[in-house]
Parts: structure tokens; sequence; C-alpha cells
């Protein structure tokens, strides 16, 4: 008899879970097929859970991850990676550019650096996507950005009317440990 009673009680246990349990589904997948931009945040305490939405793309700053040496820069207009990097201490907006072999800048960054380069120093011929032009090769001391740093960088310095932003090419990007595009932003990893 008490086996009877023991079975009728957990069935009609599983038979009312079954409708919290497709719910809690159908949350999962309705939050699954959410865009990025609506993420949740679920905060915890003792035996209350509270989840609230969160606007992801309020929020362009570089993302740091404490504990690890990573930072995860957002996509800016234009569809480039841009970043406030600082190289041989000092302050330098860069674009990304996994397409250009070596870290370059116009002469007029060169100088805010402290690298003073001559007319003759630019003895190397060098294809851009505005053609072909010269430039001087430098090495640079550091080049930083959030956590990450790398030290000794080759580099290229080409004229202002070649060159009006700084590319953070493969001479910096190779160095590191890892990088990688996934939703809208370039993390690095060292």
């Amino acid at each position: 008899m008490f086996k009877q009673f023991f079975l009728i009680g957990c069935s009609a246990l599983a038979i009312a879970a079954v409708p919290g349990y497709l719910e809690m589904q159908e949350q999962k997948r309705a939050l699954a097929n959410k865009d990025v931009a609506e993420a949740v945040v679920t905060e915890a305490s003792g035996t209350d859970v509270q989840a609230r939405p969160v606007d992801l793309k309020a929020d362009t700053r570089p993302t740091y991850v404490t504990g690890t040496r990573s930072i995860s820069i957002p996509v800016a207009a234009g569809g480039h990676f841009v970043g406030d990097f600082r190289i041989n201490g000092r302050s330098i907006r860069g674009v990304v550019d996994t397409g250009a072999t070596t870290v370059a800048m116009n002469v007029s960054t060169a100088r805010k650096l402290g690298l003073n380069t001559q007319r003759k120093d630019f003895i190397y011929r060098l294809g851009t996507a505005n053609g072909e032009t010269t430039a001087a090769k430098v090495n640079l001391s550091r080049i930083e950005i959030g956590p990450i740093s790398v030290n000794d960088v080759a580099a290229f310095v080409l004229d202002d009317s070649a060159l009006d932003e700084t590319l953070i090419g493969m001479s910096f990007m190779s160095r590191l440990a890892s990088y990688k595009v996934q939703a809208g932003e370039l993390k690095l990893e060292n």
C-alpha cells in the first residue's frame, strides 16, 4: 500500500513539474535567439535570483578581463578596430590592420614618439593601398594596449602624404598569444 502511495506521489510531482520545465526550455530558446545586444545579467544572492536586460551596444569602451592579459576592442564605424595604444610610452590612436606586414606610422606621429628619421633613412620601397612609396625602418621600444605589452617591435615610418593614421600591423599582432574577432569585437591575448 505504501509503495502505491509513493508511486502516485512521485507521478503527481513529475506531472506538476512539466509546465515549469517547458517554460524554462522556452525561455532558454528565446534567450538563445535574442540579439547579442539584448543579453541578460543574472544576479544571485542566497536563494534569490534576479535577471535584468543589459544593452551591450551602449558601452563601446574596450573590455578588460581581470587576472589575464587580454583586451577586447569593439568594432568602430566603418568596420575597423580602432584602439588607444601606448607606443614608446605615448598615447596613439591606432587601427589594427592584419593586412599590414608591420606597424606603420607617418613622420608626424614618429616625431611625437621621439623618433627622428632623416630623408636618407627612407630607403625601403613599400606597396600600400594608395600605391608605392618609400619608408624608413625603425624599432619601437614597446607597444601597449590595456594590460598587453610587446617590446622591440619593427615599424615603418612613411611620409605624411602616404599615411594619415597609425596602422598596428603584424609585427605587433604576430607577437600576441592569440587574436580573434567574435561578436563584433577583436580580442587580443598575450
